[in-house]
């Protein structure tokens, strides 16, 4: 009997020591990290149609102010309504970048390819935000869209919902569609 209650302890202390040793190693539980819209200019770049330079000069002054508060992350819109920050040969540059859905930055630049070095430059990390299934914000407001937008090419796999445009998650070659643009964009 003695010699069971002396390997009980034995076990107890083993096992209770290594916890207590697992306890004390730091664990992950933040995640510093800011969000930056894009879409309507909400937080980059400040205005539509600002020159390369501009809008480069924004995004390192934004990472150099985030990274001095300690944020270690940036989670940026890419993707806000079928539209691209980033060059694609499936969807349009964004109207909120240039002021023109369709058209590309001058002098050319990738801003998504800008913010991943820029961002690793500051030892931060870098995730891409997309908006998988909105198409179109105010649909009233959008008459200038490019020709290859979606809801030129497919309006048949959209649907309104408010003054919006969706992509129906019903329609198969719908989903393979937006899985196909973030995909292309991960491989790249």
């Amino acid at each position: 009997m003695k010699n069971t209650l002396t390997s009980l302890l034995c076990l107890f202390l083993l096992f209770g020591s290594y916890s207590l040793i697992a306890q004390s190693e730091p664990i992950k539980r933040e995640f510093r990290a800011v969000w930056i819209a894009t879409v309507k200019n909400l937080d980059w770049p400040s205005r539509a149609g600002l020159s390369t330079e501009q809008q480069q000069r924004e995004i390192r002054e934004m990472l150099d102010f985030h990274q001095k508060n300690g944020i270690y992350a940036i989670i940026m819109q890419v993707r806000p309504s079928a539209d691209a920050f980033y060059f694609s040969a499936e969807e349009p540059w964004s109207e909120w970048l240039t002021g023109q859905q369709g058209k590309a930055p001058f002098p050319w630049y990738d801003p998504l390819t800008y913010f991943i070095e820029e961002s690793h430059k500051r030892g931060m990390e870098f995730h891409a935000w997309f908006n998988p299934f909105r198409a179109l914000i105010d649909v009233d407001r959008n008459k200038l869209l490019s020709v290859n937008h979606v809801s030129n090419k497919r309006p048949d796999w959209l649907v309104q919902y408010g003054n919006n445009l969706y992509f129906d998650p019903g329609i198969p070659r719908a989903r393979d569609y937006v899985s196909d643009i973030i995909l292309d964009v991960v491989n790249r």
